[in-house]
Formats: structure tokens, sequence, C-alpha cells
């Protein structure tokens, strides 16, 4: 359950990120089909995320000298992260809940009080999660994995900003 919650919030934090990479880049009028695919987009990133973490995790087990006791310690350290992600995510979902009101007001709100200060303090999140959860499990395996998934979720949307500027070129060039 824990693994299925944390790959719930990974793929709301990473289809976030596509809203959020895609906000302010079209002269649409009615946004609702680009901001959708643009978080489908980014849902879809989160999950290579998401591979990369788990076939790190299975190595890490299939090489440990004890792998039930490495994933008592993952499970420790993903509880703990929950604490940390999910009133974050919560946060998220009431926000575009809110945002279906058609309410240019509304909607320019949620934009001011939740989204922006959320996308300033996302990192800073990301970090506290990951270090809460070490700290149930401190060790060599748990740090390996903390640095990794911390440099997948901090530049998914470098990442994804790096691709769509150049796609933007290539698009102008042709």
């Amino acid at each position: 359950m824990i693994a299925f919650l944390l790959w719930a919030l990974a793929t709301v934090d990473a289809a976030f990120i596509g809203y959020r990479e895609a906000a302010g880049r079209s002269a649409l009028i009615n946004k609702g089909a680009y901001y959708r695919r643009a978080m489908m987009r980014g849902a879809l990133f989160g999950q290579i995320a998401v591979v990369i973490a788990g076939a790190a995790i299975a190595l890490i087990l299939i090489f440990s000298p004890s792998p039930s006791a490495l994933m008592h310690d993952l499970q420790e350290a993903g509880r703990r992260m929950l604490i940390v992600y999910v009133p974050y995510a919560l946060i998220i979902l009431i926000t575009f809940a809110v945002r279906v009101v058609p309410s240019v007001d509304l909607r320019s709100i949620t934009s001011v009080l939740i989204f922006g200060p959320f996308t300033l303090i996302r990192p800073l999140i990301v970090v506290a999660g990951i270090a809460w959860g070490f700290l149930a499990a401190p060790g060599p395996a748990t740090f390996l994995l903390a640095a990794l998934i911390l440099s997948l979720m901090l530049s998914l949307e470098w990442v994804m900003g790096r691709l769509r500027a150049r796609s933007s070129v290539q698009g102008r060039v042709k």
C-alpha cells in the first residue's frame, strides 16, 4: 500500500510539473485540452522516474545481504515520506478541483495563492520528505535510493522544460 501511494503521489507531482511547465506558454483562450495534454505528458515522464527508482530498489534488494530487513526499512522510510507528501498533494488536488468552477477570478486566486507558492516550495517539500524517510532507516542503501529519487524528482521539471524548448526551436526551423 505504501509503494502504491508513493507511486500515486509521484504521478500527481509529475502531472503538476507538466501543468506548471505548460502554464503561460499558450495563447489559446480555452486551454482545458492543452493543460490536460501537458499533465498527461508530465505524468508519463513521472513514470520513467518511477521505473528507474523501482529498478534501483529491485537491484539493491537483490544484492542486499538481508533483503527482508532492508524491505522493512524501505517500508518505514516510505511511510514517513507519506507524512510529508500527502498534505502537499491534497492541497494541490483540492486546488485543481476548485478550478473546475468556471470563474476567472477563482482560477486567478488559486494560481496566486496556491500554485505560485507551492511551486516555490516544491523542492523543499521533496527534500523534506526524502530526509524524513531516510531518518527512519539511515544506511548506505537507503542513502543511495534517497539520492537517486531526489535527483529524479528535482530534475523532472528541468528535463521537461529542455525538451519543450528543443521541440519549439525545431518547430520554428521547419
